[in-house]
């Protein structure tokens, strides 16, 4: 089984807890997929500084500089059109077959045909999308784990 998590607003919002998920689920012999928007490079350097172990990365920023659709300015911001960026995670996902993405973001779950879990940090919850299915993760990593993948055998 693959788990895919988004960086920014979910595993930096809570690098602690993550590292203990991400630990029980690489034992357990799952794969963790960290998906983000930002350089890969940046993202690794966090997660080697916080300790927080992973399977794999993929960064929409550096696919889409493969495929020269970046547009950067003076100011140090980019552009890639929405259109383009807002369906990439959903593609990746099915394409690898990732079994759910963990994301605080709606817009990339709106593309979702697989099981799509919209994280709030604020409230420690993932609902799964399609489902009404709720995870509370103010609870234990182990308990969390273990819910996430009963809630994901309804799918």
């Amino acid at each position: 089984m693959k788990i895919g998590i988004d960086y920014h607003g979910v595993i930096n919002s809570n690098p602690k807890f993550f590292k203990t998920f991400n630990t029980l689920a690489i034992q357990k012999g799952l794969e963790i997929i960290v998906l983000s928007g930002a350089k890969s490079a940046d993202v690794k350097k966090y997660l080697i500084e916080k300790k927080i172990p992973y399977t794999s990365l993929w960064s929409l920023l550096d696919y889409f500089e493969k495929r020269n659709l970046v547009t950067y300015y003076d100011d140090g911001s980019f552009f890639v059109p929405n259109e383009l960026w807002n369906k990439a995670k959903a593609a990746y996902c099915k394409k690898e077959k990732i079994d759910v993405l963990i994301d605080d973001s709606m817009l990339y779950g709106s593309y979702f045909k697989t099981p799509f879990c919209l994280y709030n940090p604020h409230q420690t919850t993932c609902g799964l999308i399609k489902k009404n299915i709720t995870i509370r993760f103010d609870q234990p990593a182990q308990k969390v784990l273990e819910n996430l993948l009963n809630a994901l055998e309804k799918f």
